[in-house]
Order: C-alpha cells, then structure tokens, then sequence
C-alpha cells in the first residue's frame, strides 16, 4: 500500500480528538528458527505493520498479505512499558515490551522507496520523548 493511501486511512481511523504526529511503515523479522524448520516459507511469516504516532498513543495497522489494512491496535503511552531502539542503515530494530508482558519486534523503514513510509526524526523524537526508552 503506498503512503499516500495509508495516510487517508490512518487519519480516518484516529479516535476523536487525537492529532497524527507521524507514521511509518515496519516489518517484522524472519524468526531464525523457523527458517530452519521449513526453509523458505517462514518468509510467510512476516507481518508488515503501518505504526501511527498520535498525541494520545500509537497505533499499530496490520497489512494482510496483499497489503490490504486488515485491523487495527491502539495503545496509549501509558500502556507500553518500554522501548528499544537500535541502530541501522537501512532499517531502524524497535522493540516495544507492553506491560500485559507482550513484545514486538519491528523493524521501521529508514531508507527506500518514495511510495514507502519511512520514519522520520521527529517520529522518533516524540517516540523518544513519550516512552521509556532502554539501550
């Protein structure tokens, strides 16, 4: 889906009263050992998520596997315990860890495409500003 699209349905599905500081497009990785286990096809296994920064919370859009928005997650910040972010050059590893114990592993898009979303510097600032942040 390009971002363009992905803009006009993301801000038609803020809640009320909420302002979209920013979006990016993310995968998450290969699990190693499923690649072990069946070879080629854990590439299936791969989920491509548009990540919605608003002032109340972050939005996670998940894309079926023809890049269609299937549903939609919201958390407020109070809701993420912390973050972790690390260091790429294509692409920007972030880990949430929610306080139900949950986690998710991303990868954000730095460099690419035009038509993909990329996070951009002030994403990450507010992201950065928000949630606790663990190196």
């Amino acid at each position: 889906m390009r971002k363009d699209i992905a803009e006009e349905h993301i801000i038609q599905k803020l809640n009320k009263d909420d302002t979209l500081i920013g979006f990016f497009q993310a995968i998450t990785p290969i699990r190693f050992w499923m690649f072990l286990v069946i070879g080629p096809f854990a590439a299936l296994g791969i989920r491509t998520y548009f990540v919605a920064v608003s002032e109340q919370g972050i939005y996670f859009h998940l894309l079926s596997m023809f890049g269609k928005i299937r549903h939609m997650d919201f958390f407020t910040f109070d809701e993420i315990h912390n973050l972790k972010i690390g260091k790429g050059m294509i692409q920007r590893p972030m880990q949430f860890s929610f306080f139900n114990g949950r986690q998710l592993k991303v990868k954000a898009q730095l460099k690419g495409l035009d038509r993909v979303a990329k996070i951009k510097p002030e994403v990450q600032a507010y992201l950065e500003n928000k949630v606790r942040i663990v190196q």
